[in-house]
């Protein structure tokens, strides 16, 4: 598609000013309205016998009633620039944030700026389901790079069959961001995604070569830990992610530094027939350590 009737907007983009585009529109207004006026005072001045002194009751009306007209058509031009803000805000959340807006879509098609909201609308879910679907079908988390949950349960699936076998004892943490909703409300969206890497990191530090962590959605993980000895329990290294966190504040967008923390619960397998079971049985656990205020819960 050619950029058709963009003649006038690339010309003022190109001097630079006004900068934004609600303001080239009133330049344009402005001009409008008030040319003819500059106008009527030429030819008052030039034209009519007496100059402008016999005609200045009849100037400062229309001066007056041409500035009113201007102020009320600046109201009513921002009322009805809100769509463009409001579509264009959305997409920058979406972009940023993985935030997806539900713009008003009901508007008729003849209506150029209810069908601008309408189809940046139907652009994001599409995108959105496609990026979940790959995320789906790749079985990684885009924010963190972990598994997310169709990999975590594949691979705990395998886990849980070893652990049936014998051999070795597994032991499941689900792991919960203490007032992760707070933060999001108080320092934004992308401050949250932030901290969701920042424990991700800190935790996947913590863990021993052997050990698993996947994102579970949100702000929950799931860590999958095996017995190797009694120095390196999951005892150890859960309390070695709490220190972690509790050690390393992480920094924000906008230079603020947080000390995160969370509730772990975790359970040792003791014969679950199913992932399912053994993650109700973990999930508990953290809902306790909650309760407790305590940093984790072992179980099992």
């Amino acid at each position: 598609m050619k950029n058709e009737g963009l003649k006038t907007y690339a010309s003022l983009a190109r001097i630079g000013f006004p900068k934004s585009y609600s303001a080239k529109i009133m330049l344009v207004l402005f001009a409008g309205t008030h040319l003819p006026l500059l106008a009527l005072v030429l030819y008052l001045l030039l034209a009519w016998p007496g100059g402008l002194e016999i005609h200045l009751g009849v100037l400062a009306a229309l001066l007056i009633a041409t500035l009113l007209g201007f102020v009320a058509t600046l109201f009513a031009l921002r009322a009805l620039l809100a769509p463009v803000r409001l579509a264009s805000s959305s997409l920058e959340a979406y972009l940023h944030e993985r935030k997806k807006p539900e713009l008003p879509i009901g508007f008729s098609d003849e209506d150029e700026a209810g069908k601008l909201m309408a189809n940046v609308q139907h652009a994001i879910d599409h995108l959105d389901s496609t990026i979940r679907s790959l995320e789906g079908l790749s079985g990684t988390d885009h924010l963190t790079g972990l598994p997310n949950r169709r990999g975590g349960e594949e691979r705990l699936a395998e886990h849980l069959a070893r652990a049936k076998r014998g051999g070795a004892v597994l032991t499941v943490a689900v792991v919960d961001v203490n007032n992760f909703k707070s933060i999001n409300d108080t320092y934004g969206h992308q401050a949250g995604d932030v901290c969701l890497r920042h424990v991700a990191r800190v935790i996947r530090r913590s863990v021993r070569e052997g050990d698993w962590l996947a994102r579970w959605g949100g702000d929950e993980f799931i860590i999958s830990l095996w017995d190797a000895s009694v120095f390196a329990s999951p005892e150890v290294v859960l309390g070695r992610i709490s220190r972690g966190l509790k050690e390393s504040p992480v920094r924000l967008p906008l230079g603020e530094e947080l000390v995160l923390s969370i509730s772990v619960g975790a359970h040792r397998y003791a014969g679950e027939k199913d992932i399912r079971e053994l993650l109700a049985k973990a999930d508990a656990a953290m809902y306790e350590a909650k309760r407790e205020g305590r940093a984790w819960v072992l179980a099992g």
